[in-house]
């Protein structure tokens, strides 16, 4: 079977193996299609990523064989699934850290998530795997795990229902927060460097949009929040301008959420003007087994058609060019189909 492994720096590189046979307790799924995500290309092009390099985990496939001992799921039913899970008896998951935990970043599927069969070990197969209901098509249910990292930063934000957001970068990732934020019936700003992404998301329920760099982004929030700022800023997108901007358009009192980045990105602020303010500074990396099923639900609705951010398929054999897309920021959400 064929599958994509990053072997070297700037290189998808498309090998082939034999088909795993599954073990007690495992799964064996066709692929049936894998979102590209950007941490799968700053594994390929970025720094600090050793190589080599697993790639993939946004998993929609077809179950093709059961472990001994598997009777949750049955041969030829479609699933979703992501790649880490936690050990919940860790010091870090008993104190609600779960992505902390050191067991988390070492589960995956074998060989990832680009190949033509997957390998789910035991202990995904209890956690993350979750049915993919008929209705949903297989390019809406690729975005069950970043959904699903969406949710958590909500969860870990102290945003409640009729506040106030901005979400800075609404690419493939951030425009997933624009749907959840309008079910919390959340004023939400968002600001992209496209026009077109702006008009989506006004689509989607997003109450105003500002091209970034042209217009001024702080100066809306406050329009739309009489004067004060926003409650939450959502930074997709991080660097010193977004930050600094995100300084500007947050209340006194509010929540700057970090939702990604790369590796060596350096910030400086005012942290005594941060603390006067008393602006709260989170992160949120990943998500937890516990909602997935959660996201797979809101995508079995009407009102969440992710599957129109995907500008983009490609072959096992054709995917790097897919991710060189996405890397240089010339595509919508990609995937990669079987």
């Amino acid at each position: 079977m064929k599958y994509l492994m990053c072997l070297e720096a700037d290189e998808a590189n498309v090998l082939e193996m034999p088909t795993p046979k599954v073990g007690p307790g495992e799964l064996l799924v066709r692929l049936s299609a894998c979102g590209v995500c950007a941490t799968d290309t700053m594994k390929i092009y970025g720094d600090g990523y050793p190589k080599p390099q697993k790639l993939g985990h946004e998993i929609v496939g077809v179950v093709h064989a059961l472990g001994e001992g598997v009777t949750q799921f049955a041969i030829g039913q479609r699933v979703g699934m992501a790649h880490h899970t936690p050990d919940y008896a860790s010091h870090y998951s008993r104190r609600g850290s779960e992505t902390m935990d050191p067991t988390f970043k070492k589960t995956n599927v074998h060989p990832g998530g680009f190949s033509e069969y997957i390998l789910v070990p035991a202990i995904n197969v209890q956690h993350l795997v979750v049915p993919v209901p008929d209705l949903v098509p297989d390019l809406r249910a690729i975005f069950m795990e970043p959904l699903a990292c969406c949710l958590r930063a909500l969860d870990r934000a102290p945003l409640r229902e009729e506040q106030s957001a901005l979400v800075v970068g609404i690419g493939a990732i951030g425009m997933l927060f624009v749907p959840l934020l309008r079910d919390k019936t959340v004023t939400t700003i968002v600001s992209d460097v496209r026009p077109e992404r702006l008009a989506l998301a006004q689509q989607w329920g997003a109450t105003a949009g500002c091209i970034a760099g042209q217009e001024d982004v702080p100066a809306t929030c406050k329009a739309h929040t009489e004067g004060r700022g926003v409650d939450v800023v959502i930074l997709t997108a991080l660097n010193q301008l977004t930050f600094d901007m995100a300084l500007s358009a947050v209340r006194d009192g509010g929540t700057i959420l970090i939702f990604g980045g790369k590796p060596g990105t350096e910030l400086k602020m005012d942290m005594w003007k941060v603390f006067l303010r008393e602006i709260n500074l989170i992160t949120s990396y990943s998500t937890t087994p516990a909602l997935l099923p959660r996201a797979m639900s809101l995508l079995a609705r009407a009102d969440y058609p992710l599957e129109q951010l995907v500008s983009h398929t490609f072959s096992i054999d054709a995917a790097a060019q897919g991710f060189e897309l996405v890397y240089k920021g010339q595509a919508g959400k990609v995937a990669v189909i079987a």
